[in-house]
């Protein structure tokens, strides 16, 4: 057995503990403190200046988060970031000083918007998530939250306007608009009128663009009292406010528009250097880089109850914990340049164990103001463990090993003199070193230095054995088993069977303390020197417990932690924030007097939080609410105006069934010889079925008929064709339509002239007619508000064959310029009219956001102009427009539904006029509302214009029929609007069943005026085709 390598006062003996361990004490009172520095003195029992006080731990405790990278960067401002991340505010200098806000947002997608001067300046934030959006404003990026509003809907971005907030809903692409201040919901002027609107962006109180539904990128220069088109050739992907000036981006550039109203188009610059973004700040240089804070937390030492000093790569700092700067530094406080230090107490004060990778390891002594002298040098690789009272305990010789001294820097192979035995250097806190030597079961044994220069030896229990304690106090032993606790079972259970780590420390003089790892569940014990044990409360989560010392903390789940200051005996639970965790998290957890470091945390001190009620979450905003306007109600009384007219046909006698015709000859079932041939096709037989009771065209005995139509539509038809059988139709068979005006009380069936039909013979005209064809044709059409004309189409999925057919004019079949018949759109609802002799159709355009405006004259079709509908997909699209005409003028117009005012169930109408050549877009025209006040308009005089168009009202009118008893639906009117001035031309409304009339009504004479101030309604019954006149009248 071979002593320290320098020993002044030597006592051996040989001792025989127990069957597992035997021992050896050598205890040295001089200077053997292993090998000190070139020119530094020997240590002395106090080998550093004693601070005034100690500061054993750091509190209140302050959580701040462990920003990396970009992680919630939201702008670069004044040499700091403004980041949004795991719910809270912060600001982020270049030096690394970071500053938090009290308070939390709430879980869920948080976002945050400068508020301009024109609106008090200030931060909006709004967060997202299934529950709807919430709204906060602050007067400063860290400042006290505000709540504004928060309501069911999710939002995609905040823009603020000239004097109100837009917020985009992220469902439908709507936009709602509330006050700064207060959150109440507003209107959404002083936008212009639209169903629907893009990007929109303003630059200052006067300057604003919106990409307005149907007109395009509209600009203003007059706070949104006017607004002008600015004509861009392309769609903008996005808009906003660039240097002040709004910008619209396209594709390849951007276009920008200055205070004079000038555009000017900007193409994209391709980027030439690597230079990077200039607006990040790059990482200082030093030791200690940008996470100066961390570093302090992780590996450092209060030295006062705001600031802690660390060592790294030779520098010495002193860092403020509330800034998370360096306050003092010195960057030649020890030699070695890539070592790593972790600080611990020492002696009376503290000091640092430093070691570099397979290198020596170093402990330094903390000299005040700012310096450290080294007290402990080793060649290599060392475990210094420290007792927590200002011991240390040194796995190891207390001078070099051999194998050092053979290869300075390489990794000591073994800590022992002989084989089979383990030496531990203990260093006691005034200084003096000892050598205890081990032998037995290496590994198990748990070396303590004590207050008073004694020795612990813990062993741990193993199988068979209860652990036993041993006392060294010189060459004195004594033994002590260990007394486990028995209740509860579960933690008696896990102290026998886990493993006591690492560690160990005199937690107060007598008391061991130190943890024990049970395969998941982590123990604090506690273990007198006589031997009994005291466990504390278990730990046991997914994330595991970080253990340094006498400090401890349970990350939990949930939003919740724990911590423990007493080595485990007791824990207190404390809110930490949920972090999602990301590839750039720092990989190590740590804890220590100064704090605990976790993936994406740096939490400084312990205990309480500095602030009362830090990291509370925001005060939740008021619900919106926003009383719902009770749409008034048109209430007429209608009184029967005569006979019933389009009464049905009286009843035929069935005529006998006709025996089927055997297959011509020379064929064999029904593919000819052996199966293989076909016939030829046969159009299949159709009803040849009345119209509004009206009987079908006669037929000679010889001639095949073909109908079809859509019956039963609101704006019903049917189409006939007829000829004889193998003839050329084009020569000799006969074509009409018949559609019916639901609006004329004398009946409505329209009728065409009869022409030839547009194909050559029975076959095509049934493929052409959607009869015994697949896939199934459908048939629909569109009135002109004169009644006298209809557009007809019949579609087979989207492609669409259009027929022209108006009231004794031969129908004609629409074609484009190439002479194509099929393959045309399906128009929108309401959107064909007649203008003249012209007719004008809106249709969906190749993308869901487009629609089409076509011109047909003379038969030929031909496509106008395109109209964007911004819009963020196709199951959000805003009600499709309206063409509508002048009643006597030759007006064409967009009729459109703007956004509905808060409070409001239904917007206003406007009418956007349109040039009928180039189709260019005219500023809206009010019309008012689809509601009437309430009021029955006057019926139309002769010669009042307006726009006229066939419509339902909001809500639907209450309708009174004294001297009858009738259920009507579907109830519509035909008005001519301008602004400020409508009146109704005629109502229209199904019945229900059939009209009973409480006694016979005479028709009033032919030249007898209809009553003054009343309205014609002619109401048709469903199952009969039977139409009432009835006249309306305000009550």
């Amino acid at each position: 057995m071979r002593g320290p390598s320098r020993v002044s006062t030597c006592l051996l003996a040989l001792l025989a503990l127990a069957p597992l361990t035997s021992l050896t004490a050598t205890g040295c009172k001089s200077g053997a403190s292993g090998r000190a520095a070139q020119g530094a003195p020997a240590p002395t029992t106090n080998t550093a200046a004693v601070p005034e006080k100690l500061v054993p731990m750091v509190s209140p405790s302050r959580l701040l988060p462990d920003v990396r990278g970009d992680r919630g960067f939201v702008t670069y401002d004044a040499g700091a970031r403004r980041v949004l991340v795991d719910r809270m505010r912060l600001i982020v200098y270049e030096d690394g000083t970071t500053e938090r806000a009290n308070e939390l947002l709430p879980l869920g997608h948080v976002n945050s918007v400068a508020l301009p001067s024109r609106l008090g300046g200030g931060f909006v934030f709004h967060a997202t998530s299934g529950g709807g959006t919430q709204l906060w404003r602050a007067s400063s990026w860290l400042g006290k939250l505000r709540p504004l509003v928060q309501f069911s809907s999710t939002t995609s971005d905040v823009v603020p306007g000239f004097d109100r907030l837009y917020l985009r809903l992220t469902s439908n692409g709507k936009l709602v608009a509330v006050d700064p201040e207060s959150g109440e919901v507003r209107s959404l002027a002083p936008l212009p009128p639209a169903a629907a609107y893009g990007g929109l962006a303003f630059a200052d109180g006067f300057t604003g663009v919106v990409d307005a539904d149907l007109r395009g990128v509209l600009a203003t220069f007059d706070a949104g009292a006017t607004w002008r088109p600015l004509h861009l050739p392309e769609r903008p992907a996005a808009i906003s406010v660039v240097g002040g000036e709004p910008t619209m981006f396209v594709v390849g550039g951007k276009y920008v528009l200055d205070a004079r109203g000038n555009l000017t188009y900007r193409a994209n610059q391709i980027a030439t250097d690597d230079e990077g973004d200039v607006t990040t700040p790059a990482a200082p240089k030093g030791p200690f880089g940008k996470k100066v804070l961390r570093a302090a937390v992780e590996d450092g030492f209060p030295d006062t109850p705001r600031t802690a000093v660390v060592a790294r790569a030779g520098a010495l700092a002193r860092v403020s914990l509330d800034k998370g700067t360096i306050v003092d530094l010195n960057l030649t406080a020890f030699p070695e340049r890539e070592a790593n230090c972790h600080a611990v107490r020492l002696g009376a004060s503290y000091g640092f164990v430093c070691g570099e990778r397979e290198g020596p390891t170093n402990v330094y002594a903390f000299v005040p103001p700012l310096a450290m002298q080294k007290v402990l040098s080793f060649k290599g690789p060392r475990f210094v463990s420290a007792n927590g009272a200002g011991a240390l305990v040194v796995r190891g010789t207390c001078g070099d090993s051999a194998d050092e001294a053979r290869a300075p820097g390489a990794k000591a192979v073994s800590a022992a003199s002989d084989a089979g035995t383990r030496v531990y250097c203990v260093r006691a806190a005034s200084g003096a070193t000892r050598e205890v030597r081990v032998k037995g079961d290496l590994g198990v044994e748990r070396v303590v230095a004590l207050s008073d220069e004694r020795v612990a030896i813990l062993v741990p229990p193993r199988a068979g054995s209860t652990g036993q304690l041993t006392i060294l106090k010189g060459a004195e032993m004594t033994n002590v088993p260990l007394v486990l606790p028995q209740k509860p079972r579960s933690v008696a259970r896990e102290l026998r069977r886990g493993m006591w780590l690492e560690g160990f420390e005199e937690r107060e003089p007598g008391v061991l303390g130190g943890w024990v790892e049970a395969g998941g569940p982590v123990i604090g014990v506690r273990v007198k020197l006589d031997g009994t044990v005291t466990a504390g409360e278990a730990r046991d989560n997914e994330n595991g417990v970080v253990i340094s010392g006498r400090f401890a903390l349970s990350p939990g789940d949930g939003g919740r932690a724990a911590e423990s200051i007493d080595g485990g005996m007791t824990w207190k639970v404390f809110d930490l924030p949920e972090h999602d965790v990301e590839p750039g998290d720092a990989p190590t957890r740590a804890c220590g007097p100064v704090g605990c470091v976790l993936a994406g945390w740096i939490r400084v001190g312990w205990g309480k939080p500095a602030i009362s009620g830090d990291l509370g979450s925001a005060e939740a905003p008021p619900s919106l609410y926003v009383p719902v306007k009770t749409t008034p109600t048109v209430r007429v009384s209608c009184a029967p105006a005569g006979k019933p007219v389009t009464e049905p046909l009286p009843d035929k006698p069935a005529k006998k069934e006709v025996a089927a015709a055997s297959p011509p000859p020379g064929t064999f079932g029904m593919g000819g010889f052996g199966g293989f041939g076909r016939m030829p096709p046969q159009p299949q037989k159709t009803p040849w079925s009345t119209f509004r009771n009206l009987p079908a065209p006669a037929l000679e005995k010889d001639e095949l008929g073909i109908d079809n139509g859509a019956p039963y539509d609101l704006v019903s038809l049917r189409a006939y064709a007829w000829g004889k059988k193998g003839s050329d139709w084009s020569r000799t068979g006969h074509f009409l339509v018949r559609f019916d005006d639901r609006f004329d009380p004398a009946g409505g069936v329209r009728s065409t002239a009869t022409s030839a039909p547009p194909w050559p013979d029975e076959t095509s005209t049934a493929e052409g007619m959607g009869v015994g064809s697949y896939p199934l044709a459908s048939w629909g059409s569109f009135l002109d508000p004169t009644g006298r004309h209809a557009l007809a189409h019949v579609c087979r999925g989207t492609s669409c064959s259009l027929l022209a057919a108006s009231e004794g004019q031969p129908v004609l079949l629409l074609r484009d310029a190439a002479g194509r018949t099929t393959g045309f759109a399906r128009p929108l609802p309401q959107g064909a009219v007649r203008l003249g002799e012209s007719w004008f159709l809106l249709v969906q355009g190749t993308s869901y956001d487009t629609v089409t405006l076509h011109r047909v004259d003379l038969g030929v079709m031909r496509l106008v102009t395109s109209f964007y509908r911004p819009s963020p997909s196709r199951y959000a699209l805003p009600e499709p427009p309206r063409l509508v005409r002048r009643a006597l003028g030759t007006g064409l117009g967009l009729l459109v539904t703007s956004i509905p005012d808060p409070g409001d169930r239904f917007g206003g109408m406007y009418v956007h006029p349109l040039d009928p050549e180039t189709g260019a877009v005219g500023e809206p025209i009010a019309l008012g509302k689809r509601d009437l006040g309430g009021m029955l308009p006057p019926r139309c005089a002769e010669g009042q214009d307006g726009w006229i168009m066939d419509t339902s009202l909001d809500a639907s009118p209450a309708v009174e029929i004294p001297g009858g008893r009738a259920s009507l639906d579907s109830l519509e009117m035909r008005l001519r609007v301008d602004p400020g001035s409508v009146c109704v031309e005629g109502i229209a409304a199904r019945l229900d069943g059939t009209f009973v009339p409480d006694k016979e009504t005479k028709a009033p004479p032919a030249d007898k005026a209809p009553p003054v101030g009343t309205v014609p309604l002619a109401a048709t019954e469903r199952s009969t085709g039977r139409r009432w006149n009835f006249a309306c009248s305000r009550r």
